[in-house]
Formats: C-alpha cells, sequence, structure tokens
C-alpha cells in the first residue's frame, strides 16, 4: 500500500477542516467532505480491487463513478479533530466496477464513511457530467448561509439575487447562482434528489435551516466558494439589521461586472 497520508488532499482536508470548525461552521460532527482523487494520485495507493473491507452503499454506485477512489470523512468525525486523528476519521474507498458493494482502501480504522456518503457520490456524478475536473464535495453547516435561510427570500432567484448585489465577488465566484431547498428531512431520497438536480448547473446548493452543499475542481476552490456565499450572507444580514436602506449593486451593475470578468450569470435571474 501507498502513502495514501502523504497525498495532498489528505493535507488539504485535515487544514481547511480545522479551518471550517474555527469558523464555527461545523459543530461536532456536523460535517462532510468528498475528494475524487486523481488517477496518478489512485495509483500511488498500490491498492488491488478486492483485498479491503466491503461496505455496501444502499443508493447504489452511478456508473460515472465507477472504478473511481475517494478521500471522505467519516462518520460521527468532529472536523476539530481530523487533523490529529486522519488514521481514524479520514480514508479512501474504492467503487467497484460492479455491484454495490465499495472497499475500504485505507485509514477508516474501525469506522466508516460519512452517513451522507450517498449524497457525496450522487453529486460527483452529476458535476463529473458538467466539468470533468470535478474533485470535491463539501458540506456544512456556514453560519451566516443558515441565518439567511431564516429571515431572507424563500425562493431560490431572489435568494441568490440578494446575495450577488451584496459585494462584487458575488458574480464574480458563483455567478452560476446558488440553489435553494425548502426544508425536508436530511439524509432522505428526496433532498438528494433536489440537491442533485439543482447540481446539473450550480456548484452551491443550500439546504434551508440545516446547512450548505458545495462543490469544486479542488478543496480550495469549493472552500473559497462557500467563503464567499458565506460572506456575501453575512453583509446582507448586517445591512438589514442596519436598517438596509440602499438597495445594493443594481441589476445593470451585474451584468457588466459579469461581462467584464468574463462570466456568465444564471440564466433568467437578471434580465
Amino acid at each position: 500500500m501507498g502513502d495514501w497520508k502523504g497525498l495532498q488532499a489528505v493535507k488539504d482536508v485535515s487544514k481547511l477542516s480545522y479551518q471550517m470548525w474555527q469558523k464555527g461552521w461545523d459543530e461536532a460532527n456536523g460535517g462532510n467532505i468528498s475528494y475524487l482523487l486523481t488517477d496518478d494520485e489512485a495509483r500511488s495507493l498500490k491498492y488491488v480491487p478486492g483485498t479491503g473491507r466491503k461496505l455496501t452503499l444502499v443508493e447504489g454506485i452511478p456508473d460515472a463513478i465507477r472504478g473511481k477512489y475517494i478521500l471522505v470523512t467519516a462518520t460521527g468525525s468532529y472536523f476539530r479533530e481530523i487533523k490529529d486523528d486522519v488514521e481514524h476519521l479520514l480514508g479512501v474507498i474504492y467503487l467497484p466496477e460492479q455491484g454495490n458493494d465499495y472497499e475500504i482502501v485505507a485509514g477508516l480504522v474501525d469506522n466508516r464513511p460519512t452517513s451522507e456518503l450517498g449524497s457525496h457520490i450522487t453529486t460527483h456524478a452529476v458535476r463529473l457530467a458538467v466539468d470533468p475536473d470535478q474533485r470535491v464535495v463539501m458540506h456544512n453547516h456556514a453560519t451566516h448561509v443558515l441565518a439567511m435561510t431564516h429571515t431572507g427570500p424563500t425562493n431560490e432567484r431572489d435568494f441568490t439575487v440578494a446575495l450577488w448585489r451584496m459585494i462584487t465577488e458575488g458574480v464574480v465566484v458563483f455567478p452560476d447562482g446558488v440553489g435553494l431547498i425548502p426544508w425536508c428531512v436530511a439524509g432522505t431520497p428526496q433532498i438528494a434528489k433536489e440537491t442533485n438536480e439543482r447540481m446539473k448547473t450550480r456548484r452551491c446548493v443550500v439546504w434551508q435551516y440545516h446547512g450548505v452543499f458545495t462543490a469544486g475542481d479542488s478543496m480550495h476552490d469549493a472552500f473559497g466558494l462557500l467563503e464567499t456565499v458565506d460572506k456575501c450572507a453575512e453583509v446582507w444580514l448586517l445591512s438589514q439589521s442596519a436598517g438596509g436602506k440602499n438597495p445594493g449593486i443594481s441589476d445593470q451593475g451585474l451584468i457588466d461586472t459579469a461581462k467584464w470578468y468574463g462570466t456568465t450569470l444564471h440564466e433568467g435571474y437578471i434580465s
């Protein structure tokens, strides 16, 4: 077995999961991360399929993700502890070419992947169809975004535009917008289906009163996306609490900014 703990992705997850805890986004075990290994990273593990501990993914494995290796946080893992205990709280799994019994390749000693593994894997498959460089799916409870679901617009178009109007970086970092799913029980097929439907056209999906799913080409990409969305939500909350006297960036301002930076706004959100 190769040195899986030496992978840059392991270092990134260890470092950034701790930073997310410091931000207050991942209280207790409230978060999970998965990273799709590159072919070179997978080969470096020198793993022989069929030799690892097997567990069943009841949701099934999409064809687009079969034969892949995924670095994933463990169920019940506390983000403040991952950097000091990667052997138990982090690990690599292999998704077989056939069947729904995935294999533990490394790590996850006396443990198993996050209970949200099914949602992560299907989201990876959905995002790969639109972005071949897709690598990361991240879920946590970003404080300001979560608070905004209690006081802000309740449809995703208005929610997104409210965020865009706060700071210029909004339409630069997430021009594809933000999906917003009305509250429903987490971990159910319903929320997974609605999340993946929105992930076909967006990289950030908010679960009302619960948290956020973000996707990206790297840990830093997905983390930076969430930082920006949460900053926009924070500014929105502060401006509303101060009276909200100014309307924020105008429609034309959003259009001009997107044009200048070469981004395309989510279709139909701003005309």
